[in-house]
């Protein structure tokens, strides 16, 4: 990409839209996008790819491939989770969004296609879908922006603030959706 000249964010983009729709690992997407465009130009592109990604993903299963994002759900997905995104709606469903989204471990890819089959309305999705991106793609995109020099200490402050992420959005998680255990 870093060939394209002028081309680049573009194509950037156009990987974003394209490429998670076939589970491609949108962390690395996010770590080249910090590599090449640095951490502001790098965030405002993964942010637009990804919003034009989720808005894909989610109509594709929304209006055209629903049974087959059905049954990727039912081999990807806890029984008790295909529950839990059945009967979620509302602000709940919302919340949830964002927490999945805030959530690096949690699959981009399975998130927007598995959000197409609930009853939330595309601005909702698309609100809290943005709401829940902008904190992963900025620790991704300043890891990658850090990543030629990772012996400097704004590298590995990068990585502590990753660490914090997750460690915010576990605890986060557990709280607004505990599991119960019986």
């Amino acid at each position: 990409l870093s060939d394209w000249g002028a081309g680049a964010p573009l194509a950037y983009m156009v990987l974003w839209i394209v490429l998670p729709v076939f589970f491609f690992p949108v962390p690395v997407l996010a770590l080249a996008g910090g590599l090449l465009f640095g951490l502001f130009w790098g965030s405002l592109y993964t942010f637009l790819g990804a919003i034009l990604n989720c808005s894909l993903m989610f109509l594709l299963a929304r209006f055209v491939g629903r049974e087959q994002v059905k049954a990727l759900i039912q081999r990807k997905l806890s029984a008790q989770w295909q529950k839990r995104l059945e009967t979620t709606g509302g602000k709940q469903g919302f919340l949830l969004l964002i927490i999945l989204r805030l959530i690096p471990a949690v699959p981009y890819n399975l998130i927007n296609y598995t959000f197409g089959l609930t009853d939330m309305t595309f601005g909702a999705y698309l609100f809290g879908s943005a709401m829940g991106i902008i904190p992963g793609t900025l620790a991704f995109i300043n890891i990658g922006d850090k990543a030629l020099d990772v012996g400097s200490p704004s590298f590995w402050l990068a990585i502590i603030l990753m660490v914090l992420l997750l460690i915010i959005t576990s605890l986060l998680g557990k709280k607004l959706f505990p599991t119960n255990h019986k």
